[in-house]
């Protein structure tokens, strides 16, 4: 089990290395925190696994680097959990399309 700052520490590293992965683009970088905060929120703290994090933040930095197949994967999640939402006031798809 890991303590309350390991914790911390994990969330700001993942939303830190995944604004880079999506080159901080405005709507994705909302859907982004909603979803690690309800992940990191609902999930018990036993659940931590410290190996599934470090794989992630590769995977991000992969992302981030090139944009190859990484990028093209954290982009299309991204958009499907856009439209996702409850409906409210969206922007439009070019405007969350444009991760360049």
């Amino acid at each position: 089990m890991a303590d309350r700052q390991t914790i911390i520490h994990a969330y700001r590293q993942l939303y830190r290395q995944g604004l880079k992965a999506i080159n901080y683009s405005t709507p994705a970088r909302h859907v982004l925190l909603k979803t690690l905060r309800s992940s990191f929120r609902t999930s018990p703290a036993r659940d931590f696994d410290s190996l599934r994090i470090a794989n992630t933040l590769r995977f991000l930095l992969k992302a981030a680097n090139v944009s190859g197949v990484e990028h093209k994967i954290v982009r299309n999640t991204l958009i499907t959990k856009y439209w996702e939402q409850p409906s409210g006031v969206k922007t439009t798809l070019r405007q969350l399309v444009t991760f360049l």
